[in-house]
């Protein structure tokens, strides 16, 4: 089993299938290429990928029937389609009919192009279901919610205001799971069988983000080569995700309330008023009352957003659902990276129990992902314990952070090489030796794990070839057989 993600190519291009798959290959995806849809559709069970690159034109069973085929298939997989300039209106029709996103074929694609087509594919990725709770493996029947009252209030708040078409504020520090929130909230409404878009306002300046959102003719600004087709009008008859409402830029802010109002919009660089039927999906995890009171965001606007409000509790304010999610996201990552998963010791649950988790499900997630990858607790142990040491605790919350264990010092790093600070020394400088001890031991076990080679150490990490090299060389960790080359 590939523990790469599988990537599909489906066009009838032979020149532009070959590069885009050595471009993708070299950048660490399993890429298949296939030069018709049917050939696709009858070796999807086969070889089923984890996202779907299709052409919009192709003869014989052309991108449209490609995609529908495939949502009978495979409901859950994502599909990015690729168009050429001058077909928007397909376009528009491809992402009604479930495409996740759309990239615009150049002649010749440069490094930008590269840039946003990766982040294209990134997207797709995060967007296939989740979700919130390990209390059954990748059921894609049915969502799963946590047993704390706290977490059953919000899943019978989705399940009484799913089925209509007012808007919905939620609310809830990052990482809690406001998006898979979101997203059941489309999956149990009358719009399911339509789009899912999700457009991230802290992600783009104002003008790519007005871009982004409502879409652009061809010269509406320098570099609108094309006709850009906008969130909005994607979302027709589905359910548009605003994340991060609370950065959106205030002159934005004016045109989305035109729009939550009148249903209308135009595009940048056009005169035409288009009409869209759209669920708006809000979520923040910033304080909209103070924006408001701050003068930061439309008092008219947040009002017209927040017609039903959901918070999403902190997981330190659920723990008894922190063990099912590491046996939840253990399951889903033992079988995505081909590893034999030992189920966390007594001291690695009572860490996991004990840590405060201010990252909160996505931390999560991503400690059991490293777990399952080193299979190594006490890393894991260490590393909490080194995060909880480096921050301050809530005022009035108890100190239940576990006696660190013994760790050597760096160089250079005060402490008697017993894990024991200089307590003469800031706070600042304790939690960053204690960050650098456990970076250094997460970079020397990555290492070891792919034998010294650098360039899969670093993509297992998560970090780029050059962030690696420098984090080695901070951390003074030197291979002292040097002989591994750093093949991709």
């Amino acid at each position: 089993m590939t523990n790469r993600v599988r990537l599909a190519i489906v066009d009838d291009d032979p020149d532009y299938s070959a590069y885009l798959r050595a471009m993708l290959s070299t950048r660490g995806y399993d890429v298949t290429a296939y030069s018709t849809g049917r050939a696709f559709i009858d070796g999807l069970d086969r070889t089923p990928p984890d996202v779907v690159l299709l052409d919009v034109q192709m003869p014989g069973m052309d991108g449209l029937s490609t995609l529908r085929a495939t949502r009978r298939a495979a409901p859950d997989l994502p599909v990015i389609m690729l168009s050429g300039q001058q077909v928007p209106a397909t376009i528009v029709d491809a992402v009604r009919a479930g495409a996740v996103d759309y990239v615009v074929k150049s002649d010749a694609l440069d490094a930008s192009d590269e840039s946003a087509l990766g982040t294209v594919i990134r997207s797709a990725l995060e967007q296939r279901p989740a979700t919130m709770s390990g209390r059954s493996s990748e059921d894609r029947s049915g969502f799963h919610w946590g047993e704390s009252p706290s977490m059953q209030a919000v899943e019978m708040m989705v399940e009484r205001v799913a089925d209509s078409d007012v808007p919905v504020l939620i609310t809830g520090e990052s990482g809690v799971g406001k998006e898979v929130v979101a997203r059941e909230l489309h999956r149990r409404s009358p719009r399911h069988a339509k789009t899912f878009v999700k457009v991230n306002c802290a992600a783009l300046p104002s003008e790519l983000l007005e871009s982004e959102l409502f879409g652009h003719e061809r010269g509406a600004f320098t570099g609108a080569h094309a006709v850009r087709i906008g969130k909005f009008e994607f979302a027709h008859e589905g359910t548009l995700m605003l994340d991060e409402i609370g950065e959106m830029p205030q002159g934005l802010q004016a045109k989305l309330l035109h729009v939550l109002q009148d249903n209308t919009f135009t595009k940048l660089g056009s005169n035409r008023v288009l009409s869209v039927d759209v669920r708006i999906v809000a979520a923040t995890n910033r304080s909209m009352v103070e924006l408001v009171q701050s003068g930061r965001f439309r008092e008219d606007l947040y009002y017209r957003l927040q017609v039903i409000e959901m918070h999403v509790p902190p997981l330190r304010e659920r723990p008894s659902e922190i063990l099912p999610l590491v046996d939840y996201f253990a399951d889903k990552y033992a079988a995505r990276y081909d590893r034999r998963m030992p189920r966390p010791s007594a001291a690695m649950r009572d860490a996991l129990l004990a840590y405060r988790w201010p990252g909160n499900i996505r931390e999560l997630e991503n400690v059991v992902k490293r777990y399952v990858i080193l299979q190594d607790a006490d890393l894991v142990i260490g590393e909490l314990q080194a995060s909880d040491r480096g921050r301050p605790l809530s005022p009035g919350a108890p100190d239940r952070t576990p006696s660190p264990p013994e760790t050597p010092a760096l160089p250079g790093e005060p402490g008697n090489g017993h894990g024991e600070p200089d307590l003469t020394i800031s706070l600042p400088t304790l939690a960053r030796e204690a960050s650098l001890v456990a970076e250094r031991v997460a970079i020397q076990q990555a290492l070891s794990v792919f034998r010294w080679n650098r360039r899969k150490a670093a993509r297992q990490l998560g970090v780029s070839y050059k962030t690696l090299l420098n984090k080695m060389k901070e951390c003074g960790i030197t291979n002292v057989q040097d002989t591994a080359p750093d093949e991709p």
